[in-house]
């Protein structure tokens, strides 16, 4: 395989893993366009965050259960807790936000599973999305109301009112 200046060889390992499609209906770019350049430069992505597991076992690093826990009440807009519906994977996930990456859209890059987010938890995906780029939540959103209720239970731990720009208190 050759390699042009400014290139370099990269060897590196990876894992498959479970993702969410965050997006995936970008139009075609007409043929006419791109005429001459190589393919890659406008082949078609689907955007997705892939999932960790949360087990600490000797297959994986997993996380800290009082880090979990505070992924559950959904103190940072980058991480979201769940279990998948995935014969013999881990008990509980974290889905990273901020790890999105695009993948070649042709069916050989990934599998599709049968399983998919209802509309509510779309919604919430949606409103976590919106806070990390953002840096604020809806006051009177999915999010704002679920902190709310988690700060009422168990009071608050990272002062998520204070350090989010927009939160109300």
């Amino acid at each position: 395989m050759p390699h042009s200046d400014g290139e370099v060889w990269a060897a590196y390992r990876a894992k498959k893993r479970p993702c969410l499609v965050i997006g995936s209906n970008n139009p075609a770019v007409e043929q006419a366009l791109t005429k001459g350049t190589p393919k890659n430069s406008t082949a078609p992505t689907v955007l997705v965050a892939p999932y960790y597991g949360v087990d600490r076992d000797g297959r994986r690093a997993g996380y800290k259960p009082d880090f979990v826990e505070r992924v559950r009440h959904c103190e940072y807009p980058q991480f979201v807790w769940d279990r998948l519906p995935i014969a013999g994977g881990p008990d509980e996930s974290i889905l990273r936000l901020d790890h999105l990456q695009p993948i070649g859209a042709l069916n050989n890059s990934y599998k599709i599973s049968e399983f998919k987010l209802s509309d509510a938890a779309l919604e919430v995906i949606d409103e976590l999305v919106h806070w990390l780029i953002w840096g604020k939540v809806d006051a009177d959103g999915l999010i704002a109301l679920y902190r709310q209720e988690i700060e009422a239970t168990f009071g608050s731990k990272t002062g998520f009112g204070a350090n989010v720009p927009g939160q109300p208190v």
